[in-house]
């Protein structure tokens, strides 16, 4: 099948997260399954990756407006045409001449309240509901059920098909023998709140004076360092999967996630995890056997702290969290979107 995926970032953007590694491995298996694509995104740094077709359509506004003229003009050359949103997609329902299957990880919902511009914080929920309206209707996949849910509950009656995200599972690693926290998010970024990451640490030093936290991420550290705070920036994966596999929990914050990849590659490397139960984070927490609390620091704190009071407790929820994360791979993954695929083009 020959297929053209229209997305704002691509795999060298600068603000490439989750979303963008989930793409590049969904498309990356179909490219290995003989499947010929094409990714429009906002920079093409590399021509090609990994068999993957890359075109730079320049940055936002006038992405949109390219990418639907790409589509317009080589329709012919593709079968399928996949509309990801991050908050608004390509309309490609009104200008399409082939079949649409829209990818959508998440809406914005509550993180429109965590923007720093006023505007924004007014606007965003009412032009992210028109934005996403002409979808309402199409086939799509999704990364959880919490999205899927969410969705059906704003209209989308379309086929619905939820590929979760794949990991490879490392050799397990020897944990610090300090208490050890780890964060895993895009630096910067308000809906992860990393300042409610840093407030449950500091509340958890009047007890564990030797507690440390580990920030990985991408983009610029707070000027602040509080004590027992390391961050690492721009590390190699290698390096941040030894760091996950070392730390005894990781932490998350987030106001809302598509699914939480950081919970399932912490539970690859080993390690389990403690979050705030709020969209996507709850699902993943619970699948790898993770502990969910409320979204508040004081109790993300008091729920850590119960936890690395026993050892022997997180050696076994570490143990778990690697065998539950098993059960998610990107082949599994490529399986879906192959299904999702066929329905469109038999």
């Amino acid at each position: 099948m020959r297929l053209l995926m229209l997305s704002w970032r691509g795999p060298d953007h600068p603000a490439a997260g989750g979303a963008e590694q989930y793409t590049l491995q969904v498309l990356r298996a179909l490219s290995a399954r003989g499947h010929r694509i094409t990714w429009f995104c906002e920079q093409a740094t590399r021509p090609m990756v990994d068999g993957i077709s890359i075109v730079g359509g320049g940055p936002p506004p006038s992405l949109y407006i390219r990418g639907d003229r790409f589509l317009r003009r080589h329709a012919r050359l593709f079968d399928v045409v996949v509309d990801q949103i991050n908050v608004c997609g390509f309309f490609t329902p009104f200008l399409s001449p082939i079949p649409v299957l829209v990818l959508i990880h998440q809406r914005a919902a509550e993180m429109w309240a965590e923007h720093p511009y006023s505007a924004r914080r007014l606007l965003g929920p009412l032009g992210e509901r028109l934005a996403l309206a002409p979808y309402h209707h199409h086939p799509f996949v999704t990364v959880s059920r919490t999205t899927l849910e969410d969705l059906r509950g704003q209209g989308w009656d379309g086929p619905a098909f939820i590929a979760y995200n794949g990991v490879e599972v490392r050799p397990p690693k020897t944990k610090e023998t300090r208490p050890t926290m780890v964060f895993l998010g895009r630096l910067g970024a308000p809906g992860k709140r990393l300042d409610q990451a840093l407030r449950a640490h500091a509340l958890l030093r009047q007890h564990l004076p030797s507690l440390q936290l580990w920030v990985i991420g991408r983009g610029r550290p707070p000027h602040e360092r509080p004590e027992g705070v390391h961050f690492f920036v721009n590390v190699s994966d290698a390096e941040r999967d030894d760091r996950l596999g070392r730390s005894w929990v990781l932490i998350a914050t987030s106001i809302r996630e598509g699914w939480g990849r950081m919970v399932l590659e912490a539970a690859a490397c080993g390690t389990t995890s403690v979050v705030y139960g709020t969209p996507g984070l709850d699902e993943a927490a619970a699948a790898v056997g993770g502990v969910v609390s409320d979204p508040v620091p004081e109790a993300l704190a008091a729920a850590v702290q119960r936890l690395l009071l026993d050892p022997a407790d997180v050696e076994r929820r570490g143990k778990t969290a690697a065998q539950a994360a098993q059960g998610f791979n990107w082949n599994r993954t490529a399986d879906v979107w192959e299904q999702a695929l066929t329905t469109l083009i038999p």
